[in-house]
């Protein structure tokens, strides 16, 4: 990796840092960081009928819902650089407890940023957990 594609990804391994401690409290300055066009694929989603790619308004809806309805946190944050510059690996865990169940969820996602802004996010969560506490909230 060159010097600067070097810059690059520490500074993007900065940026998904802040972004997932912001989540859930400081969400003006989280939705600074994220694209309006946000790309979102949540490739397990469909097993509990949710859709597993979103853009956009719709996108940043599922952010809000996680945070906003079922107030989830983000914590044990590791990211991890990947070949792209602009790509990172982050695990973290999200922990809330919406309508009194406790949802306990460890993810792996993949960011992209451009800037200084995600433009993409790929996340993989186990869909058991989200059956067990936020069964009552999916679609039918």
């Amino acid at each position: 990796m060159s010097e600067f594609d070097k810059a690059l990804s520490d500074r993007n391994v900065a940026n998904a840092q802040k972004l997932m401690a912001l989540f859930g409290h400081d969400m003006d300055a989280f939705w600074a960081m994220v694209s309006p066009d946000l790309h979102m694929e949540l490739p397990f989603a469909g097993t509990v009928r949710l859709p597993t790619e979103l853009h956009g308004e719709d996108a940043l809806g599922m952010f809000r819902t996680a945070a906003e309805v079922f107030d989830v946190k983000f914590n044990s944050v590791e990211v991890t650089p990947l070949a792209d510059p602009n790509r990172v690996l982050v695990e973290y865990r999200g922990y809330g407890e919406p309508g009194g169940a406790v949802y306990d969820q460890r993810y792996v996602g993949v960011h992209e940023y451009r800037g200084d802004t995600l433009v993409f996010y790929r996340e993989y969560f186990d869909t058991g957990v989200v059956m067990n506490a936020l069964g009552a909230y999916l679609p039918a």
